[in-house]
C-alpha cells in the first residue's frame, strides 16, 4: 500500500502540515534584532524605496533610518555597524537588495518546504539530504543566528 506522491491534494496536505509545525518552533530561532530590522523594513518599504524599483539598497535603507527620528534603537544598531550582518541575514537571495518578499520571512516558506519535499521525491533514499537542505533554508530563512544554525544542523546530522 503506497501514498502516490503526484497527487496535488496530498502534497499541499504534507506542506500545509510542515508549514503549521514550523510555525510552531520558529519564534524562538530567530535572531531579534534582524526579526525588528526586517519588521522596520516590511512595514516601511515603500518610503525607503526612493528609487522605486521595488528594491531596497543598503544606501536607502541607512538613508531612512537615519531620518527617523521615531526609532531610536534601530538607529543605534546602524550606527555600530551592524547592518552589514542585518542586511545579509535578510537578503536571502544574496543579490545585494532586499525585496519585499525577504522582508517577511513566510512569505518564502512554502517555497522552502515544497523544495525540501520535491529534493526528496527525487531520491526518497537520501532523506539526510533533504532534511539539511530544509534545516538551513529554514535557519536562513527565518533569520537564525550563526549559532542556532549551526546547532540545528547538527541535530539534524545527528538524527539522520
Amino acid at each position: 500500500m503506497g501514498i502516490q506522491v503526484n497527487d496535488t491534494s496530498l502534497q499541499n496536505g504534507v506542506i500545509n502540515n510542515l508549514y503549521t509545525k514550523v510555525q510552531g518552533y520558529t519564534s524562538q530561532f530567530l535572531n531579534t534584532d534582524t526579526r525588528d530590522f526586517g519588521k522596520y523594513l516590511k512595514e516601511n518599504f515603500d518610503s525607503i524605496d526612493s528609487n522605486k524599483d521595488s528594491a531596497l539598497s543598503k544606501n536607502e535603507i541607512s538613508t531612512a533610518v537615519k531620518q527617523d527620528i521615531r526609532n531610536q534603537e534601530l538607529q543605534k544598531l546602524i550606527n555600530n555597524n551592524n547592518l552589514e550582518k542585518m542586511f545579509a541575514n535578510i537578503d536571502t537571495n544574496d543579490d545585494g537588495n532586499i525585496s519585499y518578499s525577504e522582508t517577511n520571512p513566510n512569505g518564502n516558506l512554502s517555497g522552502i518546504l515544497k523544495s525540501a519535499y520535491n529534493q526528496y521525491k527525487a531520491d526518497s533514499n537520501n532523506l539526510g539530504n533533504a532534511a539539511l537542505s530544509l534545516t538551513q533554508n529554514l535557519c536562513k530563512n527565518y533569520y537564525a543566528s550563526s549559532t542556532m544554525t549551526k546547532l540545528a544542523t547538527s541535530a539534524i546530522t545527528a538524527l539522520v
